[in-house]
């Protein structure tokens, strides 16, 4: 795995650190489940490489659906204002795909205008970590579930998430899949290590990381926002 790595983090490092300026002082990582133990592990890639100031906020069961039960917007606001990040990492979706409560009332996912409120608020998260010119969004795009169900969910949200995205510059999507998996369409458990054993990159819930997954997609986003 070790040259297949090394060739993945080059790849996601070329498609990051085009257009930014010298490497970050301050990184904010916030999220959901999926982000809890890769903050831990992002925290400590970043401090590695010499990045001292990583704030990281993570909440279980939460996510931009439900901002009656956890306000993330509320939270981001308060980064800005008290840390003001440089470069923030972000990960959401994993909770996301059902109703919304906003002003007109319950928006339900078969709603049509499910997908525009639910880019709206992305947008609005992208927005206001990149108000101080200058300042970068890495967004993490869910990588394949095990649940054939659940990875239509995710297809819908990455792909909300990737158009929102492209419309910013100041804004990169991030692939976590070609991290993760043996093959680009198929999800995997296990990847196979440069001994030729096998090393559990998920846990066994079919969704979230084990910590060896979340040091690949934390070492990917290091290696790209301090390489020159």
């Amino acid at each position: 795995m070790k040259t297949r790595s090394r060739l993945l983090l080059l790849l996601c490092a070329t498609a990051l650190t085009a257009g930014w300026a010298a490497g970050p002082e301050k990184v904010l990582v916030i999220g959901d489940s999926m982000m809890i133990v890769t903050a831990h592990a992002t925290k400590l890639a970043l401090e590695k490489r010499g990045i001292k100031h990583v704030e990281t906020t993570t909440k279980l069961g939460t996510g931009l659906a439900r901002l009656d039960a956890y306000d993330w917007m509320a939270t981001i606001d308060e980064h800005v204002k008290t840390f003001d990040p440089d470069v923030s990492l972000v990960w959401f979706g994993t909770n996301d795909r059902q109703p919304m409560k906003t002003d007109q009332g319950i928006v339900d996912v078969d709603d049509a205008a499910w997908e525009a409120e639910y880019g709206k608020r992305i947008g609005q998260v992208m927005d206001k970590l990149t108000a101080r010119d200058g300042t970068r969004v890495v967004w993490l795009g869910l990588p394949l579930m095990k649940d054939a169900a659940i990875n239509k969910e995710v297809e819908l949200i990455n792909g909300i998430a990737k158009r929102e995205a492209d419309k910013r510059e100041s804004v990169t999507y991030m692939e976590t899949q070609p991290l993760l998996s043996r093959k680009a369409d198929k999800f995997s458990a296990y990847l196979i290590g440069s001994n030729g054993r096998p090393i559990k990159v998920r846990e066994s819930d079919g969704i979230h990381l084990s910590r060896a997954g979340a040091d690949l997609v934390a070492e990917a986003f290091a290696t790209s926002i301090t390489t020159p």
